[in-house]
């Protein structure tokens, strides 16, 4: 799941800046706005078959890539 979610960030971000720090706050760094973070749902739903809606996560939960992983592991 780890790899899918550091792709899905890859792909939607244009970088893979986020592979080699995955605790990277990708809010605090400008990296992550509202049509990305649909990007980043929409890739979610795609390669791990998860439907979310922006409403299920806070902010903290896409702020990087360990958040999101544990977010989705609870989740599962």
């Amino acid at each position: 799941m780890r790899e899918s979610v550091i792709e899905i960030f890859e792909e939607v971000l244009g970088s893979d800046e986020i592979r080699d720090n995955q605790d990277l706050d990708m809010f605090e760094n400008e990296m992550l706005d509202s049509l990305a973070i649909i990007e980043v749902l929409l890739g979610i739903e795609d390669k791990l078959d998860l439907s979310l809606q922006p409403t299920d996560l806070e902010r903290k939960d896409m702020a990087t890539v360990n958040n999101l992983v544990d977010f989705l592991t609870d989740r599962i």
